[in-house]
């Protein structure tokens, strides 16, 4: 059976428009056409209901889909883990992060590890804090790193709790905090734990302040840049951009209690593993005493 006849297939099932699969596929309408039609001859039964140039999955076809799915899954990763053999490597570990930490410190961590363990391939995926714990569970990634503590029972280690810093505009640069908080808008992400003990003080000390949800870091932060208001976040999101003068980032005694922890998340541990648990606590480490100088 050809495999790229399974492939048309898939996209055609998902869409269940041929237009649309040909363009997707970046085949002919034509060409989808032979791909359904020599599936169908070699499974012996029709896929899809036609109606003129309407064509819906129907239940043969429902039932083969969810086995090409994992055919095509199982023959990519076949793929994926020849090539990674092939190219030296000896192991693969997923990595799942929040975006806050992909974007900050996740890449010299994986600087670190593959100078240590050079053989060992990796993956990321980019997941909300909120979902790390269960795709560990579940077995989609090896290792996660979050800012949230996973409600299932795994192995998890605390490998940072940092300072929280306000973050302004560096056009603002002439204006107290105080002003600042009683004045802009604070940006706030739903996926912060410590915004809850920020909101606290922020009620008793500035019970007239706004703030707006807004739920990537990355866009926070661009909207600080913007002078479209001010955010509070962990010292490691945000110390490039300050080092850099993008950013004006100030430690306050009011929120001086208040920190952000990041989590490492397993299901078990493995050399490879406990590896790449190494390098995420040598990164943070050296973080806090870049700070502490």
């Amino acid at each position: 059976m050809n495999t790229e006849w399974l492939r048309t297939f898939l996209v055609a099932a998902k869409t269940e428009n041929f237009g649309e699969t040909a363009e997707k596929r970046f085949l002919t309408q034509s060409t989808v056409t032979k791909h359904i039609h020599h599936l169908e001859k070699e499974l012996n039964t029709p896929l899809f209901e036609r109606k003129g140039k309407i064509v819906r999955l129907n239940m043969a076809g429902a039932h083969f889909y969810i086995k090409a799915q994992k055919l095509v899954d199982m023959l990519d990763e076949t793929l994926r883990s020849t090539q990674a053999f092939l190219d030296g490597y000896t192991s693969h570990l997923t990595v799942g992060a929040a975006p806050q930490i992909a974007n900050s410190t996740l890449p010299k961590i994986i600087e670190h590890f593959n100078a240590n363990k050079p053989h060992i391939q990796i993956s990321l995926e980019l997941l909300n804090s909120n979902q790390i714990g269960e795709a560990v569970y579940r077995g989609v990634v090896d290792v996660g790193l979050s800012k949230i503590i996973p409600i299932r029972e795994l192995q998890i280690e605390m490998i940072a709790d940092e300072a929280i810093q306000l973050v302004s505009s560096p056009s603002k640069s002439e204006v107290e905090a105080t002003e600042l908080l009683k004045n802009e808008t604070i940006l706030t992400h739903e996926y912060a734990p410590y915004w809850e003990d920020i909101q606290h003080v922020l009620t008793g000390k500035f019970p007239s302040h706004k703030s707006m949800q807004v739920n990537q870091t990355e866009v926070i932060k661009n909207f600080v840049k913007q002078g479209l208001g001010i955010a509070f976040l962990p010292q490691s999101v945000v110390q490039k951009e300050g080092e850099e003068g993008i950013l004006r980032i100030q430690s306050l005694n009011l929120f001086q209690q208040i920190t952000s922890q990041t989590y490492f998340i397993s299901k078990y541990i493995s050399s490879d593993i406990q590896a790449f648990l190494e390098s995420s606590k040598a990164i943070y480490s050296a973080l806090t005493d870049s700070i502490n100088c």
